[in-house]
């Protein structure tokens, strides 16, 4: 499953408290990203770096059509993820196996955007890298940057966020209050509750707190949640008494970064010492965290779970802690949790509150997992809000499992990400939930458990599928099989089962498919649980289908459809609509077809599954063009190409293609349809992504030859083959022609094929079967088999031997 919801035109988060001063600053930093690609906000922690690019970027919205997002790093502590990371804000979707990155390329290139990255220090090199690839190969993206050190590549401007104005030496009171480090000081203080006010007997004080504090927005923010209980002067002074004694134990950070450790310090100083200790334990947490996981993780010797909501409320009234009121969570500014991170390691606590933030975090995943796919009872609405549950804690749930890795804890770390698997699978992450099962598998310590080992297992199959990587998901679920069988859990068993299944359903073995999803719904039915039931359900009536039995393969969905809807699993009553609508037009059934794949894109609009949505949205264009409806038809697809580009997604957009072709083809209209079908068959190429549709271009091609002869044809689906995404959709879509020169002509017979076509050609001539060339390019003999496909259907050749000679008569031998 897929779930996404609507993006806006950005994602910057709204300001907890008023902007005060660097007016200045502010508009010429506007003009400088007008001017340069990169611009990095440098400068020491809490010298206010986020909330000049916050402020920045909110003024430039209006100026970039592609919009303003906002990656916050600060959370991330592992540079594989970045890439996860900056896609999840953009909206961007895999697809199949293809690298994440040439996806969010793809998205990038064209827009007028500017990206936000913020706290890039702890991943510097990983940002670097990936700044360089993306402006490279993005010529509108704009780059905001803020870290602690540069990134130090080609075109990066960087700007040292100076500390606010300070007062100066003879400052009258009166004048006082129009300094900027004395407005924040002031603000911050009376919304803290103390009233505070510019006196003759306190400007003195209030000015040399300032000077004391460097004018650093952080330390002046601290100092203000104080004045409830103390006097400007009694601060300055217990700051200056820290500061000193800083100076004398050698630190040699530079001053502004002893200025604000001198301010930690000392907040830290006037805690109770059950403030301090809960202080220091929420350090373990590198996102969001709520309360119940604040008193499951920070509760033990020296604060009891009972007291942690009195001392957590303590430490939001000092500045400590944020708390965030709409979603109910609380979190540390990353000063502050750097700061509290050296208070746990010199306590001895950091082992211990990693070990008891992962097994919290198992917990809690296990029973918020199961919840989503698993527990009766449950409305979608209460599942869908366990699955925002798991996404709010996934940067603790990150933090927590390279922890499981790092220290050889299988046993929780495979409870914790068995847990996320409706998350990996719901929100599209699959190459991250691979990741993490392959690293917790490969521990020695999971060897013995073989329960947890077989949903681990499972689950990796699970995802392989989803991305069309059969070789792993067959693996991965033979293995899970053969350790399930062996233990007496039905509901796990069934589950196994339905996967398995649909791996031999790909192999086309629908014998054993067939076995596997009766077996399956015997178990399901035993066990009681509506969702492998309508899973085993659905198997079996796509089994049905590629037996050409329709109306097994129809009622077997509706029962699918029935089951889910009873169990409340929208999701699944989705997904079996879009199974449905899938089997219905292989079977040549275009108003069963029509039907499923209506319902199925309102649950989608409805639930906000835009991925969902936009290949229901491309399989019913096809469906419309079959039935002659053309204008219906052309809406849907526009509207799929719309939503697909949003998320960076390619497949709907080969599967409008297609639909496209159908269409043409039915209005008689043969070289846009030729065309079109060579744009599609480009794309999945190029793109190394197959795309199921019961469509075929062989029909259309020979009536073609001889209705316009070869020549003419093989021109067609060259000059098709050649267009762009862009020029193929403006082309299908609106009848707009690529200018001269856009398209690629035909330079002779061999530029018909890709380079890789050209490449198993070569092959194909040294006699090689399709297993030979799959292990000679690594990749699988399914996907080999498909490239000969193509090739002996461009050539229009109906054996191996006639491409050997073509090839050598051509030279692409040489």
């Amino acid at each position: 499953m897929r779930i996404m919801v609507t993006l806006l035109r950005h994602n910057l988060p709204a300001e907890p408290d008023r902007f005060i001063g660097r007016e200045r600053d502010l508009e010429e930093l506007c003009g400088l990203v007008g001017e340069v690609r990169l611009l990095t906000l440098s400068g020491v922690g809490g010298t206010g770096k986020t909330r000049c690019a916050l402020q920045i970027a909110a003024r430039l919205a209006p100026s970039f059509p592609g919009g303003v997002r906002l990656a916050e790093l600060s959370r991330l502590t592992r540079a594989d993820l970045l890439v996860h990371e900056v896609t999840k804000v953009l909206g961007v979707h895999e697809e199949g196996v293809r690298p994440l990155l040439d996806t969010l390329v793809d998205f990038l290139r064209g827009k007028k955007l500017l990206l936000v990255l913020d706290n890039c220090e702890h991943l510097v090199e990983a940002c670097a890298e990936l700044a360089e690839r993306l402006l490279t190969s993005c010529p509108d993206l704009r780059l905001l940057v803020t870290s602690r050190e540069p990134l130090k590549i080609p075109g990066e401007l960087v700007w040292r966020v100076p500390p606010l104005a300070l007062p100066g030496p003879a400052e009258a009171a009166e004048e006082l209050e129009r300094v900027e480090s004395v407005q924040l000081f002031l603000d911050r203080a009376r919304a803290a509750g103390s009233g505070l006010a510019v006196t003759a007997a306190n400007a003195r004080d209030i000015a040399r707190l300032c000077h004391a504090l460097d004018g650093l927005p952080l330390a002046l923010e601290l100092a203000a949640a104080r004045t409830v209980a103390m006097s400007p002067g009694q601060i300055s002074a217990r700051v200056d008494d820290r500061f000193r004694l800083l100076t004398a134990s050698g630190r040699t950070a530079p001053a502004r970064q002893r200025t604000l450790l001198a301010t930690l310090e000392w907040s830290h100083d006037l805690l109770a010492p059950r403030e301090q200790v809960l202080f220091r334990r929420l350090a373990v947490f590198s996102g969001p965290f709520t309360l119940d996981l604040a008193e499951a993780v920070c509760a033990g010797p020296s604060l009891a779970a009972a007291q942690v909501l009195d001392v957590l409320s303590g430490l939001v009234d000092k500045s400590l802690v944020l708390f965030d009121q709409g979603r109910s969570c609380y979190r540390l500014l990353e000063s502050a949790r750097q700061f509290a991170a050296g208070k746990l390691e010199s306590a001895g606590e950091t082992r211990a509150m990693r070990d008891r933030l992962l097994h919290g975090l198992a917990d809690l995943a296990h029973r918020l997992g199961r919840d989503v796919w698993a527990t009766p009872g449950l409305a979608w609405p209460d599942r869908y809000a366990r699955l925002l549950a798991l996404q709010d804690l996934l940067g603790n749930t990150r933090e927590a499992l390279s922890w499981a890795v790092e220290s050889g804890l299988a046993e929780p770390g495979l409870r914790l990400a068995c847990g996320y698997m409706p998350l990996w699978v719901g929100f599209g992450e699959l190459t991250e939930g691979r990741r993490w099962y392959e690293s917790l598998l490969a521990l020695p310590a999971a060897r013995p458990l073989d329960d947890l080992t077989a949903e681990a297992l499972l689950h990796h199959a699970n995802l392989a599928y989803e991305q069309q990587d059969a070789a792993a998901c067959g693996d991965s679920a033979a293995r899970a099989l053969e350790l399930r069988r062996g233990i007496d859990d039905d509901f796990m068993l069934a589950f196994t089962l339905v996967i398995a299944g649909m791996y031999e359903g790909t192999k086309g073995d629908l014998a054993l498919a067939a076995e596997r999803g009766e077996e399956a719904l015997k178990l399901a039915l035993l066990a009681g649980n509506g969702w492998i039931e309508g899973a085993a359900r659905l198997l079996l009536s796509g089994v049905a289908a590629f037996h050409g039995q329709r109306r097994e393969s129809l009622a077997r969905g509706e029962e699918a459809v029935a089951v889910y809807t009873r169990f409340g699993h929208l999701w699944g009553v989705t997904r079996a609509r879009l199974e449905l609508g899938r089997f219905a037009d292989f079977l040549g059934d275009l108003d069963s077809a029509r039907r499923h794949l209506e319902e199925c894109a309102a649950l989608a609009q409805e639930m906000g599954a835009k991925p969902v949505l936009a290949t229901g949205l491309g399989l019913l264009g096809t469906v419309l063009a079959r039935q002659g409806e053309a204008e219906p038809a052309r809406a849907r697809l526009a509207r799929c190409v719309t939503l697909s580009r949003s998320m960076g997604q390619h497949l709907p957009i080969i599967s409008a293609l297609v639909a496209l072709a159908v269409l043409a083809e039915g209005q008689d209209d043969l070289e846009p349809a030729v065309r079109l079908w060579a744009a599609a068959k480009a794309m999945e190429d190029r793109l190394g992504l197959p795309v199921w549709t019961s469509a075929t271009p062989e029909p259309l091609l020979a009536r073609a030859r001889a209705e316009a002869g070869e020549g003419r044809v093989q021109l067609w689906w060259t000059m098709g083959g050649g267009m762009t995404e862009e020029e193929a959709l403006r082309y299908g879509l609106e009848g707009e022609r690529p200018a001269r020169g856009t398209s690629r002509p035909p330079a002779g017979p061999a530029s018909v094929l890709t380079p890789r076509e050209r490449e198993i050609v070569v092959l194909i001539s040294r006699g090689l079967s399709n297993r030979a060339i799959g292990e000679e390019l690594f990749i699988s003999p399914a996907t080999a088999a498909r490239h000969v496909a193509n090739i002996l259907l461009k050539l229009n050749f109906g054996s191996r031997t006639q491409v050997a000679a073509w090839a050598a008569e051509h030279g692409v031998l040489r």
